[in-house]
């Protein structure tokens, strides 16, 4: 019967070993149950449904869907505004936005003006700032092409910005007062579009990062900390062309956010942009396996002890 006993324990720690080992490997593959897809916020081929609406979002000023390559929010024309914006709002803690972007035309020299990333408070309300409005309150992620000023940084560029509602977008300093974070990127006239991950988690940070070609490293391209952005806030892709002008296309667009209980019990890298997974490390899978080793080693040594015992009362008698 402890024979019995012994072997069952064995099998049990062999079988949390073996859990351990699973959870680990589960993790170093990438699979996460925390981590929830925001599927109204999907963008992707063909964008429209069966009844050629396109779901979730609404589009407008000369923003032309192709349902076979790509959203053109404006064409290498002159004053030229485009927009995409969703009709509900993101979460308000945590999110993760990645789409895909395509900018170029035939300018050589001069082009312009690019466009822009926003999460703000309005939508669908277009104006001088890329094509969304000025004054606006929330996140603005600027793709700037064009510079309207002397800088210590060569365009194209990227940066980030949040508004309050109040203050103006210096345009004619390319944002240089609103400017919280940017990035040389060049991103126009590329072979592929160019993949962007901007990370929210509130009063924590926005980060932002690239890759502008699918070989590339991903590019961190900037961090702005302590960041708390209006609740109910809607996500937007806007363009906007002047004398200079470019083709602006979205290519595609997908979101995720965090269970609340992963979200208190994630550990976040602001230098990465991305939530740092609880998962089994080296040094404590060792020390898992260890501990389980222990308790097999004191149930072999209990039941070889009391074997003994078994057969020296068995010689007494």
């Amino acid at each position: 019967m402890f024979g019995s006993f012994v072997k069952a324990a064995a099998l049990g720690a062999l079988t949390l070993l073996l859990g351990a080992s699973t959870t680990v490997q589960a993790k170093a593959n990438g699979i996460d149950t925390d981590v929830h897809s925001l599927r109204a916020f999907t963008l992707e081929l063909p964008y429209v449904d069966e009844g050629f609406q396109m779901r979730n979002y609404d589009f407008g000023g000369d923003a032309i869907v192709n349902t076979l390559s790509r959203i053109r929010l404006t064409p290498d024309l002159q004053s030229r505004m485009g927009w995409v914006w969703s009709t509900t709002p993101l979460p308000d803690d945590y999110w993760k936005v990645e789409f895909e972007i395509k900018v170029g035309g035939k300018g050589g020299y001069l082009y312009g003006d690019g466009m822009g990333f926003f999460v703000t408070k309005e939508r669908a309300s277009p104006g001088p700032v890329f094509g969304n409005r000025d004054y606006f309150h929330g996140l603005g992620v600027l793709f700037d092409t064009y510079p309207n000023g002397k800088h210590d940084f060569s365009t194209p560029f990227v940066m980030g910005m949040v508004g309050d509602g109040k203050t103006a977008y210096d345009g004619a300093h390319d944002g240089d007062a609103n400017r919280l974070g940017m990035c040389e990127a060049y991103f126009r006239n590329l072979n592929n579009p160019t993949k962007v991950a901007v990370t929210y988690y509130k009063g924590r940070f926005v980060n932002v990062q690239l890759q502008l070609q699918p070989k590339d490293k991903w590019i961190n391209c900037f961090t702005i900390n302590n960041a708390t952005l209006p609740t109910g806030s809607y996500l937007g892709f806007t363009a906007l062309t002047g004398d200079i002008s470019d083709n602006h296309d979205l290519i595609s667009v997908r979101a995720e956010t965090l269970r609340s209980e992963a979200l208190e019990n994630y550990n976040f890298s602001p230098d990465m942009g991305v939530p740092a997974a609880p998962t089994i490390s080296g040094a404590s899978f060792l020390g898992t396996v260890v501990k389980l080793l222990l308790v097999v080693g004191v149930c072999v040594g209990a039941f070889v002890g009391y074997r003994k015992y078994s057969a020296d009362s068995a010689r007494r008698f």
